[in-house]
């Protein structure tokens, strides 16, 4: 297969998942977490990188970080291979610890930069790990509430905050908020937070119009078409599973498509 080139971002913001081969856990003891903080933190002195956000998760990595594309490729690289090198070293393996080569994708709005600030913390919620992301200890959430020591650039810090107008409980209420857009992941999660969002949507809409279950959301074609719609605009599922969800055929849901 052909890699693609990265492309670079106009703002230099990038959003980056590495991943555990085969969906592997790579961080089986608290250790190797700080063990890769540690080598964020040299790249970070280096003045390589500078981390917005990041989260450490068992079996996966998220970091949002400000830097010149080549820079930014040459320090994940050198972190991830490090990491590599040293698990298998301590574990006696050989082979892949993570999975290709770590993804990225481009910030290039304000908006997109705090929804994925947003999406990076909130992921051991989503996880059902912790209830809520000032609960977890291995991401930058709780550097944004204090300035205890952390990876945060402090410059990125105060930019951030000040989207919030300085305000810590603004920036705690924005993390409460349902997320709305997609962000880097793998296609099998991606699917996976499609499906849990498209059923949160009929759910919601049984509620607000008293319905009882699938006979009534059913039975009224008025009821059907707005669910249809709204399950086209926001889930992003394919035609076929929404046909699945709501119990009707394909030709119906690619008639309400062209609708919108």
């Amino acid at each position: 297969m052909v890699r693609v080139a990265r492309q670079g971002s106009p703002t230099d913001y990038y959003h980056i998942m590495s991943r555990g081969n085969n969906r592997e856990t790579i961080f089986i003891k608290k250790e190797e977490k700080r063990y890769y903080e540690e080598l964020l933190q040299t790249q970070i002195e280096g003045k390589k990188i500078s981390v917005v956000a990041y989260c450490l998760m068992d079996n996966h990595v998220h970091l949002l970080i400000n830097s010149d594309l080549p820079e930014m490729i040459e320090a994940i690289r050198w972190v991830n291979n490090k990491f590599a090198s040293r698990y298998n070293f301590k574990y006696e393996r050989v082979g892949h610890v993570f999975q290709g080569r770590f993804k990225s994708e481009i910030i290039d709005t304000e908006k997109y930069l705090i929804q994925a600030i947003r999406y990076i913390h909130n992921n051991p919620v989503k996880a059902g790990i912790v209830a809520k992301p000032s609960e977890y200890d291995w991401s930058s959430y709780n550097g944004y509430l204090d300035e205890a020591k952390s990876l945060l650039n402090e410059g990125e810090r105060q930019k951030i905050l000040e989207v919030f107008a300085f305000s810590t409980d603004e920036f705690i209420s924005f993390h409460m908020e349902e997320e709305t857009e997609e962000f880097l992941e793998t296609e099998e999660d991606l699917e996976k937070e499609r499906e849990e969002k498209a059923k949160n949507i009929i759910s919601k809409y049984q509620r607000e119009n008293l319905l009882t279950g699938e006979s009534e959301l059913y039975s009224g074609k008025a009821n059907l078409e707005k669910l249809i719609i709204e399950l086209l605009k926001e889930s992003r599922l394919s035609h076929r599973r929404i046909s699945e969800l709501v119990n009707v055929s394909r030709g119906i849901v690619h008639g309400m498509a062209k609708k919108i």
